[in-house]
C-alpha cells in the first residue's frame, strides 16, 4: 500500500483525543502517513457520558447542574484550543463553533426540562455535540499545522434508519453521498476530516450508532471510499489473549481473521466496534488497531487470509448477562409460539447474544445495557401469557473464539479439565465453529478465564508467531 492513489481511513478514539497533548501525538500521527486520508475522530475522553448525564438533569428539570455540567466540558474544549491553535484568527474562529454550540446545548436543556421527556431521540440529539465538538478542534488545530484538512459533516454523508441510539446505515443513499461529498475532497488530495458515531435520518435527525461505534463509523467511510486500510487508533496495542487487568501476562496477536474479530467484539471484547467487521470483511478491506500511544507497535490485523495456523485466539467475557428460560404453554402451537414470541422481542429490542431452541424449551441470552435499557418486569409478563418463563440476572458469558474449534482433540475435555468444581449452567457450542460459550455466575469469572487462559494460551502459545508480550504500560482492558 505505497502507491500516492491508495486511501487509508484513520480512527481516533475518545482517549487519542482527550487533550492537546494527544490531540498534538494524532497530529503527527497523521502528518506521518503520506497516503490519501479520511480520518475520523471520536468525542474527547468521557463527553459522550458527560452529554448524556446533562441530557439526564435536563429531563429531571434540573437545569443548574446541567448547565454546570455544561460549562465543564465547554471549558475543556476551549482549554484545548488555547493550547493547541497558536494563530489568533484560527484560534477566535474554533473558538466561536464552540460557544455556537454551547447555546444550542442550552437551547435543548431548555426544552427538554420543559416536556420533561428524556426519549432516545432527544438523547441523540445532545450526543452528536460531543463529535461535532472535537472535530471543530482538531480541524482548527491541524490547519494551523499547516495541514491541507477539509472538515465534513458525517450527519450528510452517512445516513440511516430512525433506531436512535442504535442506528443502522443506509449504504446506498451513503455512498451517493461520499461520492459528492467525499471523493472529491479525496481527489484534491485533502484529507477529510469527519466525525464518528453520528449519522442522519433522510429528514436530517441526528442520530448515534451505539456507544464505541466510531470504529464502525470508520469501517462505514472505508467502505465508502473504497479504502486499501482501515486503521482503528486506540490506546492499546492490539488485540489481547484476554482483559490484562484480568491476566497481567496477556499477549498481543499479530493477526486476527475477519470472522474470529466479529465473533470477539460479539461476546465482549472492546477493541473493536462489533459492527466494524461487516463493512470491512464485504470489500476485503483489511483493518489495523494501532495504538497511539505506542506508535512503535504494529498492533493487530485483521484481515481474511491469515499466516499463523492456530485455532484458539483469545477468551473474553460479557458481565451483566440476563437470561430467559422459556417452555411454551402446551395449549398453543409451535409455529404461534415462536411468532408471538418474535413479536414480543421486536417490541422490546433486547440486544439478544445467543438463542438456543429444542423441542420444548427456549435460552435466550441478553446482555443487559444502560444504553438501551430493557424493562425486564414487562418483558417477563408478556412471555408469561404465552409460556412458563424464568429471568435469571447477574450471569457471565465467558467465550472462547476462534478457528475450526471443534476440529480441536480433546477440547471441551481441556475445558472442563482446567475448570474443576466450577458448574457451566450453560453451554453454546457446535453451530458456529469460532466460538464457544460458557454461561457461569459472577463470582467465578475471574477464576475461569484465568484457568482458560493457562490451558490454552500461557501452556501451549510458546513457540508460535502467532503471539507477542507487551510491557506493562501499555496494558488495557479489551474486554
Amino acid at each position: 500500500m505505497n502507491t500516492k492513489n491508495s486511501i487509508v481511513v484513520m480512527k481516533f478514539g475518545g482517549t487519542s483525543v482527550q487533550d492537546s497533548i494527544a490531540i498534538r501525538n494524532v497530529i503527527n500521527i497523521v502528518k506521518n502517513n503520506k497516503l490519501k486520508k479520511v480520518v475520523v475522530v471520536s468525542a474527547i475522553s468521557k463527553a459522550t457520558t458527560a452529554l448524556e448525564n446533562i441530557a439526564r438533569f435536563a429531563a429531571e428539570k434540573n437545569v443548574r447542574e446541567a448547565e454546570k455540567m455544561l460549562d465543564e466540558i465547554i471549558n475543556r474544549h476551549h482549554v484545548i484550543i488555547n493550547e493547541l491553535v497558536t494563530d489568533s484568527a484560527l484560534r477566535s474562529s474554533a473558538a466561536e463553533k464552540i460557544i455556537g454550540y454551547h447555546r444550542q446545548i442550552t437551547e435543548l436543556i431548555k426544552g427538554l426540562s420543559i416536556i420533561n421527556e428524556l426519549s432516545l431521540r432527544i438523547l441523540d440529539a445532545f450526543r452528536v455535540f460531543g463529535e461535532l465538538m472535537s472535530s471543530n478542534v482538531i480541524y482548527h488545530a491541524m490547519v494551523n499545522d499547516g495541514l491541507d484538512v477539509e472538515l465534513i459533516n458525517s450527519q450528510h454523508v452517512i445516513k440511516t434508519n430512525n433506531d436512535f441510539s442504535r442506528a443502522y446505515p443506509n449504504f446506498e443513499i451513503s455512498q451517493v453521498n461520499a461520492d459528492k461529498i467525499v471523493k472529491p475532497l479525496l481527489a484534491q488530495n485533502k484529507i477529510v476530516l469527519a466525525q464518528g458515531f453520528m449519522g442522519s435520518t433522510d429528514d436530517g435527525i441526528p442520530t448515534t450508532m451505539g456507544r464505541e461505534s466510531s470504529d464502525f463509523s470508520a469501517a462505514i467511510y472505508g467502505s465508502l471510499v473504497d479504502a486499501d486500510e482501515i486503521q482503528i487508533w486506540t490506546d492499546v496495542d492490539g488485540v489481547l489473549t484476554c482483559d490484562p487487568n484480568i491476566i497481567p501476562g496477556a499477549l498481543k496477536l499479530k493477526e486476527i481473521s475477519f470472522k474470529e474479530m466479529e465473533e470477539l467484539s460479539n461476546f465482549g471484547a472492546k477493541v473493536l466496534h462489533k459492527n466494524s467487521v461487516k463493512p470491512a470483511l464485504k470489500k476485503n478491506i483489511p483493518i489495523k488497531i494501532l495504538n497511539s500511544k505506542n506508535t512503535s507497535s504494529t498492533g493487530t490485523l485483521v484481515c481474511s487470509e491469515l499466516n499463523y495456523p492456530e485455532h484458539i485466539k483469545s477468551v473474553t467475557y460479557k458481565k451483566n448477562i440476563i437470561v430467559l428460560r422459556v417452555k411454551p404453554k402446551e395449549s398453543l402451537n409451535q409455529f404461534i409460539f415462536w411468532e408471538m414470541m418474535l413479536n414480543i422481542l421486536s417490541r422490546h429490542k433486547p440486544q439478544i447474544d445467543i438463542l438456543l431452541s429444542s423441542n420444548n424449551a427456549l435460552i435466550i441470552v441478553i446482555a443487559e445495557s444502560a444504553y438501551t435499557k430493557i424493562h425486564y418486569d414487562e418483558l417477563k409478563q408478556e412471555f408469561d401469557e404465552i409460556s412458563e418463563c424464568e429471568i435469571v440476572k447477574d450471569k457471565v458469558l465467558i467465550t472462547l473464539v476462534g478457528s475450526d474449534l471443534n476440529s480441536i482433540d480433546n477440547f471441551e475435555q481441556s475445558i472442563f479439565i482446567c475448570n474443576p468444581g466450577i458448574k457451566a449452567e450453560s453451554i453454546i457450542f457446535g453451530f458456529n465453529p469460532h466460538s464457544f460459550s460458557l454461561l457461569v455466575s459472577t463470582d467465578n469469572c475471574d477464576a475461569v478465564l484465568k484457568n482458560l487462559h493457562k490451558e490454552f494460551f500461557e501452556n501451549k502459545a510458546t513457540g508460535t508467531g502467532l503471539f507477542e508480550k507487551i510491557s506493562k504500560k501499555e496494558e488495557k482492558s479489551i474486554a
